[in-house]
């Protein structure tokens, strides 16, 4: 099976990095590799978020700004590489030609952003896409896609099972007003529906055996075309 595994910055890094939870990451990913061919995408998080928000002191420079985002997924991506140590390409890939050539000589291609004006979320949908992937996982700090966001409303409910199609609504209604419940942004959606991806969204609890959730047992949103 090849998997592609989008794995947030601010699960990776909340507000410094996460130590115990990379070890835990990078070892589960060496072992997957052995069976699967694995290929990793790594998000900014926080940090990318708050050198962005500094930066709009400086610069009204959206593209600028982009790229320091781009800068900081880069720099979670090489602690990833660090932890996997032999088993990961040594270098952060940035485009899909070389992560699919990294994959033919069983490494593990780690990326962080590409280009302004994509998330890690879409570039990872669109890894997908490319290599052909039988699975995406998404690791973010919510632990599903739900009706409503469940940081604002307790009665928010988790959705176990949704289509690609419902992914996308629920991206773009999430775009549109405050208080939205999406964990991926619209365009990975929309990446994710034409390029008919499994995915797996999941949390950081289950994020610790993902052994078990590329079998499919796991407590977040299964989205299907």
């Amino acid at each position: 099976m090849r998997v592609v595994f989008d794995i947030g910055g601010s699960v990776l890094v909340p507000d410094k990095p996460d130590i115990d939870f990379i070890k835990r990451i990078a070892y589960q990913l060496t072992k997957i590799s052995e069976d699967h061919e694995v290929a990793v995408v790594v998000g900014g998080g926080k940090v990318a978020r708050d050198y962005i928000k500094a930066a709009k002191t400086f610069t009204p420079n959206e593209t600028f700004k982009d790229y320091i985002g781009i800068h900081i997924t880069r720099a979670n991506a090489m602690l990833l590489i660090a932890a996997l140590g032999e088993k990961a390409y040594p270098f952060v890939v940035q485009d899909f030609r070389k992560a699919w050539e990294v994959m033919q000589v069983k490494k593990v291609p780690i990326m962080g952003g590409t280009h302004p004006g994509h998330t890690t979320d879409a570039v990872a949908a669109l890894l997908a896409e490319y290599l052909q992937a039988d699975l995406l996982v998404v690791v973010t700090n919510v632990d599903g896609v739900y009706d409503s966001d469940p940081k604002k409303n307790p009665d928010a409910k988790k959705l176990e099972k949704i289509s690609t199609k419902e992914l996308v609504e629920i991206a773009m209604q999430s775009e549109s007003k405050a208080g939205g419940s999406g964990v991926v942004d619209a365009l990975a959606a929309k990446f994710i529906e034409r390029g008919k991806i499994k995915v797996y969204i999941i949390g950081k609890d289950d994020a610790l055996n993902l052994f078990e959730v590329v079998k499919g047992k796991h407590s977040g949103t299964v989205v299907e075309p």
